[in-house]
């Protein structure tokens, strides 16, 4: 009986330190691996604006960006680019916020009262980026606008890219969502998004038939996604997002 308890207490013993050197060694991993994680997200959102600014086929991400995009922090609520007291502190701001995670931070955001929140996202952050692509000499190309909306089954993720105009659209991306293949997923359909090229705000999704400068035609089969797609365009063009800073830019503001 005695033999028999102790077998039974090494093999818990066993398995017990297995465990322990397995959290160890996962843990190892999780800090270590972050920095490089950090790095793929924040080189995949810089891809994913170079295509919103017309950059295709990228081989060097790093380099084209920092050759082409120039980041300034807007505040959302009055339109005012935010001035930072260093070069250093407002780079770290930059590096610190995160499309996914900053509305959620109480000290970066604010609740959006429900007759505000046509996008359906709750919260809203005070300060946000906006990215600037740049001609050789200067003068604005395009400029583009992290949009986030509540679609069928989840928030969709996306950039909104204007012509120097400030109402002119250039192109429009999602790059992260959870509707449906075939469906709702048709948002990052290439021929979908064609459509969006040169149209004007405000931009209205209709079902089908789009004859003006102002429409484009929702997706077959997806009427809540292209709802989300209307809202969250409307909410992110109006005057509870970029609006004012928009309003700005046609006042020649953007220099």
């Amino acid at each position: 009986m005695s033999s028999n308890n102790e077998s039974i207490g090494k093999t818990l013993g066993v398995v017990v330190s297995l465990c322990l050197v397995c959290a160890v060694i996962v843990s190892f991993a999780s800090v270590q691996l972050r920095p490089l994680q950090q790095e793929n997200k924040l080189k995949d959102i810089q891809s994913n604006i170079l295509s919103a600014a017309g950059f295709n086929d990228v081989k060097d991400v790093q380099a084209t960006y920092d050759e082409n995009i120039e980041t300034i922090v807007v505040d959302v609520n009055n339109g005012q680019q935010v001035e930072f007291d260093s070069e250093q502190a407002r780079s770290e701001w930059i590096k610190s916020y995160d499309f996914e995670k900053s509305k959620f931070d109480a000290d970066m955001s604010i609740k959006l009262p429900k007759e505000q929140d046509k996008a359906g996202i709750q919260r809203r952050t005070t300060e946000a980026p906006v990215y600037i692509n740049r001609a050789d000499d200067g003068s604005v190309k395009s400029i583009i606008l992290p949009i986030q909306g509540y679609g069928l089954w989840g928030v969709m993720y996306g950039f909104l890219a204007l012509e120097s105009d400030g109402e002119t659209v250039k192109n429009i991306i999602f790059y992260k969502h959870n509707e449906t293949p075939g469906l709702g997923g048709e948002i990052q359909n290439p021929a979908w998004t064609a459509q969006w090229q040169g149209k004007e705000l405000p931009v209205d999704l209709v079902k089908s038939g789009a004859d003006n400068e102002h429409e484009v035609d929702g997706l077959s089969g997806a009427t809540l996604t292209s709802n989300g797609v209307d809202n969250t365009v409307d909410y992110w063009t109006g005057e509870n997002g970029f609006g004012p800073f928009l309003a700005k830019v046609r006042e020649g503001a953007l220099k």
